[in-house]
């Protein structure tokens, strides 16, 4: 699922367009002057020349060692030099130290690398030397080029010496002054193609039509078309920006006008596509998040190394997060993420991060303990515990995490020791977990299977069981026909707990009133109302509670309720070795976290409350106990 798209007031929106368009015209009227330029509006060529570097330069660049300073730290800038569309690019490196007060007028570039393969690298000048780049970061040089006057950037490829790890991680380190400094950011999503020039002007004009018009098509495909939408490391930098202008081709584009025009189109574009990440995160919304909610968020965008998913969020963290994490790329994958992790539970006293793992075993990392997300992959299912908008609805485990120990030792893998309760075991499971299937009559037939698999696990005898079959299988098969379903009579009454686990509903509370109470027993079964469902199978327990688990549950695993963990957790039994033999009981694998009826606001934990509150820990207090299991130490790897 996306993100929602911030919820700036409409007033600050159109102050931040109004300011980007007043330097936009600004920067127009100097059009002449020798230092505040727009990219030249140079004819397109079909195809660049396949070597940008004039003839006789036969040596490489060599990088210097960048100074260190006692009180600021030096940054490369290029200094483009000035050419023709089709002239070989040259340019120079010029160390600059960013001491306040000395920093010349520069722009930041955000783009994406796109292809990094060394055969397809472009040579330019550099300082009277070659140096091979990708064809993206050629293609942006050529395009903000002058043909008379020279130009400041910072680009991330030319300008950070990338053989250098040392040089790499001081230099990521400080990315978020380098944005925050630049007099303006220039956002290159790559040269126009048939409908991107429309695009750009339906964007800066701020359209809105509730049809489905051309206009919508061409804008909806340049967000998903355009490589840099998708990537993570573009959300500091146009979030750190003090002027962001973006640019396709020889259009440009006020930053601000891109959020603001999915704001007015999102009630139009229900159902056709999600926003980018990138259209939601401003500073205002960015400081307000930790580190955890902010890697949950940020799943579904993409980076080539799986250390940049948390390396693009370092600017944008609050000051206390920043502290767990240390740019390093010669550490491991496994090392980052782990530290990571430990840094978050033992920082925010809560297990929630357990929802982050991925419910797919085909694409976890084999190093990783399976209690500590791989944030490189996005998840199929949504998450129950690590909720949208960052807020918990769930809380079975109540607060804080307690008697958490994290075991790092040297060639073993990474332990967390926690306290919980096992509620019960896994007995039968579903078949089938939900996908969304396409509008045809075989999706028609799939619905059918899939709620007769349902049915089938907790029991056919039930006539108010068939009834919700019955219109659960008529739902689905309007669903697939049309966008805009009659409506049906609701679910029968007698079938809540079958209802509220597909709707993976969290236990009412007192704060409920009659209406709010009533809407919950009377929501559709369309894809949206059941996105729980969605990657997951229904499965019932030993003792006949119902839930919905991780695709990879199976029989006998055990249901588990972590102090601190806002939901369940589905876990499995794992061989001992050798050195584990004291918690040869209480070794699990992690499977997943699970939704399961009844126990969601804290139910299992009731006859704990005098020895939880001992330990400081708080839960929800009921008029009657669902467990009776003893609180004990869980081992996960």
């Amino acid at each position: 699922m996306g993100l929602a798209v911030s919820a700036e007031s409409s007033e600050t929106a159109e102050a931040a367009i109004a300011r980007e368009f007043a330097h936009l015209n600004h920067l127009r009227s100097l059009r002449r002057t020798n230092d505040i330029l727009l990219p030249v509006d140079s004819k397109d060529q079909p195809q660049p020349p396949p070597h940008f570097v004039p003839r006789g330069f036969n040596e490489p660049y060599v990088f210097e060692p960048l100074p260190r300073l006692s009180d600021s730290f030096t940054i490369r800038l290029i200094r483009l030099l000035p050419g023709t569309w089709d002239s070989p690019v040259e340019l120079e490196l010029i160390n600059t130290p960013m001491e306040p007060g000395k920093i010349p007028y520069y722009e930041a570039v955000s783009y994406s690398w796109g292809n990094r393969d060394p055969e397809f690298a472009i040579s330019i000048s550099c300082g009277g030397a070659f140096m091979r780049i990708g064809r993206s970061a050629a293609m942006l040089l050529r395009r903000f080029r002058y043909t008379d006057h020279t130009r400041l950037l910072w680009v991330d490829a030319i300008c950070i010496n990338q053989s250098d790890p040392t040089e790499k991680n001081e230099q990521v380190m400080k990315m978020d002054t380098i944005y925050q400094t630049a007099s303006q950011v220039l956002v290159y999503l790559g040269e126009p193609d048939d409908t991107s020039d429309f695009a750009m002007d339906c964007i800066s004009q701020r359209r809105v039509t509730q049809k489905d018009e051309p206009f919508q098509y061409a804008v909806l495909q340049l967000f998903s078309q355009r490589e840099w939408f998708s990537r993570v490391w573009v959300l500091q930098e146009v979030a750190l920006a003090e002027i962001a202008l973006v640019i396709c081709g020889a259009k440009i584009v006020p930053w601000a006008c891109f959020p603001d025009w999915w704001t007015r189109n999102a009630p139009f574009l229900a159902g056709k596509a999600e926003p980018p990440p990138v259209l939601s995160y401003g500073p205002s919304v960015m400081k307000k998040l930790t580190l955890l909610q902010q890697l949950h968020e940020t799943r579904h965008s993409k980076s080539t190394l799986p250390h940049d998913k948390i390396y693009a969020l370092v600017g944008l963290l609050q000051a206390e997060d920043r502290i767990g994490v240390l740019v390093d790329y010669t550490q491991s994958t496994e090392s980052l993420y782990v530290s990571v992790a430990k840094s978050i539970i033992e920082r925010g006293g809560s297990l929630a991060i357990l929802s982050g793992k991925v419910q797919d075993p085909s694409s976890n990392r084999e190093e990783l303990p399976s209690w500590v997300p791989d944030w490189s992959l996005a998840p199929s299912a949504v998450s129950l515990g690590l909720a949208n908008k960052h807020l918990e609805p769930f809380d079975a485990g109540g607060k804080p995490a307690c008697g958490v120990v994290i075991h790092t030792w040297p060639h073993k893998p990474a332990t967390l020791e926690c306290l919980g309760i096992t509620f019960d075991t896994v007995k039968k499971t579903a078949v089938h977990a939900l996908q969304p299937a396409a509008g045809s009559e075989s999706a028609s037939r799939y619905y059918m299977d899939l709620v007769t698999d349902w049915v089938n696990l907790v029991g056919t005898s039930s006539s108010t069981v068939t009834e919700l079959a019955t219109y659960l299988i008529l739902r689905f098969n309007q669903q697939s026909k049309t966008q805009h379903p009659t409506r049906f009579s609701q679910p029968p009454k007698g079938a809540e707990s079958l209802w509220t686990t597909l709707q993976a509903l969290s236990t009412p509370t007192l704060e409920l009133n009659p209406q709010e109470l009533e809407a919950r027993s009377d929501r559709d079964a369309n894809i949206e109302n059941l996105k729980f469902c969605i990657g997951r199978k229904l499965f019932i327990t030993d003792n006949g509670a119902l839930g919905l688990g991780p695709a990879d549950i199976r029989e006998d695993d055990t249901v588990a309720v972590l102090l601190g963990a806002p939901v369940p957790h589905i876990l499995r039994k794992k061989p001992p070795s050798g050195h584990d033999m004291s918690a040869a009981n209480h070794l699990y694998t992690l499977v997943g976290e699970c939704f399961v009826e009844g126990i969601m606001a804290g139910e299992a934990l009731n006859h704990l409350q005098d020895q939880l509150k001992g330990m400081g820990h708080r839960c929800r207090t009921f008029s009657k106990s669902c467990s009776s299991s003893a609180l004990e130490t869980f081992f996960l790897q």
